[in-house]
C-alpha cells in the first residue's frame, strides 16, 4: 500500500509545466554523471561502501540500484530529499550543492524514482516518484519497506544506509538479441567503471569502496562483482619534466586558488592517461577538484584552443568554497564555467599567448618542447592536415612522427553519422569533420560497437584521401576549384 501528498516545486502552473521543469534539470546528465551525482550523496551521508546493482530480468536490465551504508534518512529527511526545493545548511566539506541532484540523476535516466533508507533511530522507510508527477511523493507502507530493506543483500554490513532505485530505465537496450544486450551492458559496466574511478579516485584511495554487480531478479542472485579501481589523472610514475609538477598560488582577486602545473612523460600507454580509453592527448587541460572529488576531466575553458603540442598538459585546480562565485559548477557536477577574473588569472599561470601571433611561453611552451623532442627527427618531407580525433592514439603519433602538419588549416576529426544510402563517406568542410556512414558500421565492424577509433585501417586511409580536400582545395589538383562545403562519395 501507498499513500501519497504534494511537495516540493513551488509553482503556480499546472502539473504539466512543473513537470516539464523536472525533466529539464537533469537534461545534460549521462547515465556515468547521474551515478556520480548519487554517489556524492553517499559521500556526504559518511558511507564507506556503495554498490552499483543493474537489476536483470529474462536478460534485460530493467532497473539499477545504488545501495550505500551512509547515515540513511529518517521519513521526514526523505520527504525533503525527494522534494523540488534548494536545501540550505551545506557543509564546506559537502559534495552536494544544489540540492535537487537525486531528482534531476534520477529522472535524467529512468521514470520512477524509488528511496529506501533506514537510521539508527528510525525504521526503513520508502519513497516514490514519477517523474510525470514529480511533485506527488508516495509512501511505501511499513512492511513493504522493511521487506525491500531486508532483501537488498549488498554484500556488506549494512545497519544503516540508502537504497535508490530507479525503474523504468530510458536508456536500456531491450529489443534486440541477447549477445548484443550482452554487449552493451559490458560496455555500460566498463564506462562506468572508469568515470566513477577517476571522479573518486582520491576517495577510493584513502579506503572509499564502489563495486558493480548484475542481480537476476528471477534467481534472486547477483553475479561477480566488480571494484572500481582509482584512476587518477596525475598517476605517471615519474614525470615528463624535471622542473614539474609544480605547485602554484594564483591570485583570483582578493582570493588565491592553488594550482599544479603537471607534464606526463610521452608515450604513455597508462590507464590514467588515457581514462576510459580514449587519446590521451584529448584530455589535456583542466582537473578541477573540490573536497577530493573531481568536477572537470580535461578541456581548456576557452582560456586557449587546445592543440596536439599540449596533449601532455594537466592542470589540478582545487576550488575552495570561497571562489564559488567566480569558478561556477555546473548542474551536473561534470565542469565549471569561469568568470573573466579567473579565467585572465589562470592564462597567466599558464603562459598562454598574448595575441594570435604571440607564442606560448613558461609552462606551455614547455609542454610543446616535451611534446616535440618526444617525436621522431626523422625527416619529414610530407605536410597533411592534422587530424584531431577519430584515430587510436599510437596512429595519431604515428602520423605526427613522420609527416608535418599545415599550420593553416585546422584539425579534422573522424566519426560516423547516418549519411544517405548509397553514400559511404562525407567531407564536411564546415564542421572540420570526416563523417562515415553509420548505416554500414555493424557490418564493417563485424558487430555493435561504441569505440570512438573502430576500423582505424578504413578512417585512416579515408583520411589520406581526403585531407587536402580540408586543406581548400580537391584532391585532384588540376581543377584549382574550392571544394563544396560538403561532399558525400
Amino acid at each position: 500500500m501507498t499513500s501519497t501528498t504534494s511537495a516540493g516545486l513551488t509553482s503556480a502552473g499546472p502539473t504539466s509545466d512543473t513537470a516539464q521543469v523536472a525533466a529539464a534539470l537533469g537534461l545534460h546528465h549521462t547515465l556515468n554523471t547521474a551515478m556520480a551525482d548519487l554517489v556524492d550523496n553517499a559521500v556526504d551521508a559518511g558511507a564507506g561502501q556503495v554498490l552499483v546493482r543493474f537489476m536483470s530480468a529474462d536478460g534485460v536490465i530493467e532497473g539499477i540500484r545504488i545501495i550505500d551504508d551512509g547515515a540513511g534518512m529518517t521519513p521526514d529527511e526523505l520527504d525533503a530529499a525527494m522534494a523540488y526545493r534548494r536545501r540550505s545548511g551545506y557543509r564546506d566539506t559537502d559534495l552536494g550543492h544544489f540540492g535537487v541532484g537525486l531528482k534531476a540523476a534520477s529522472f535524467s535516466q529512468a521514470d520512477t524514482l524509488v528511496v529506501w533508507s533506514s537510521t539508527a533511530r528510525s525504521a526503513p522507510a520508502g519513497r516514490r516518484l514519477q517523474r510525470a508527477a514529480p511533485t506527488e511523493i508516495s509512501t511505501e507502507d511499513t512492511a513493504s519497506a522493511a521487506e525491500q530493506w531486508s532483501n537488498a543483500h549488498p554484500r556488506f554490513p549494512m545497519a544503516t544506509g540508502t537504497v535508490v532505485e530507479w525503474r523504468r530505465l530510458r536508456g536500456a537496450l531491450t529489443m534486440v538479441a541477447a549477445d548484443e544486450r550482452d554487449a552493451w551492458l559490458e560496455t555500460v559496466i566498463t564506462e562506468v567503471r572508469a568515470h566513477l574511478g577517476v571522479v573518486f579516485h582520491r576517495r577510493i584511495a584513502a579506503g572509499f569502496r564502489i563495486t558493480l554487480d548484475v542481480y537476476d531478479v528471477g534467481a534472486r542472485r547477483a553475479g561477480p562483482q566488480r571494484a572500481v579501481a582509482a584512476i587518477d589523472p596525475f598517476g605517471y610514475p615519474r614525470s615528463g619534466h624535471p622542473d614539474y609538477p609544480q605547485p602554484r598560488a594564483v591570485a583570483v582577486g582578493t582570493r588565491t586558488l592553488a594550482v599544479t602545473l603537471h607534464l606526463w612523460p610521452a608515450r604513455s600507454s597508462l590507464p590514467q592517461f588515457r581514462i576510459g580509453g580514449a587519446p590521451g592527448r584529448d584530455l589535456q587541460g583542466l582537473y578541477v577538484y573540490r573536497n577530493d572529488r573531481l568536477l572537470q576531466i580535461g578541456g581548456w575553458n576557452e582560456l586557449i584552443r587546445g592543440r596536439t603540442e599540449f596533449g601532455l598538459a594537466r592542470v589540478a585546480l582545487e576550488l575552495p568554497s570561497d571562489l564559488l562565485g567566480q569558478i561556477v559548477i555546473n548542474p551536473e557536477k561534470a565542469g565549471v564555467t569561469l568568470d573573466a577574473t579567473a579565467a585572465q588569472a589562470l592564462r597567466t599561470a599558464l603562459g598562454a599567448a598574448a595575441g594570435p601571433a604571440s607564442p606560448p611561453a613558461g609552462y606551455l611552451a614547455d609542454a610543446v618542447t616535451l611534446m616535440r623532442a618526444a617525436r621522431s627527427t626523422r625527416p619529414r618531407p610530407i605536410t597533411l592536415v592534422e587530424p584531431e580525433s577519430g584515430l587510436p592514439e599510437d596512429v595519431l603519433d604515428e602520423i605526427a612522427d613522420v609527416v608535418d602538419f599545415t599550420g593553416d588549416a585546422d584539425p579534422v576529426r573522424i566519426g560516423w553519422r547516418a549519411l544517405a544510402r548509397d553514400a559511404f563517406f562525407e567531407v564536411d568542410l564546415t564542421g572540420r569533420t570526416l563523417w562515415l556512414n553509420a548505416r554500414y558500421r555493424r557490418i564493417l565492424v563485424g558487430g555493435r560497437s561504441v569505440d570512438n577509433t573502430d576500423l582505424p585501417v578504413v578512417r585512416a586511409l579515408l583520411f589520406l584521401l581526403t585531407q587536402e580536400m580540408f586543406a581548400g582545395v580537391r584532391h585532384s589538383r588540376r581543377s584549382g576549384r574550392p571544394c563544396a562545403p560538403g561532399r558525400r562519395f
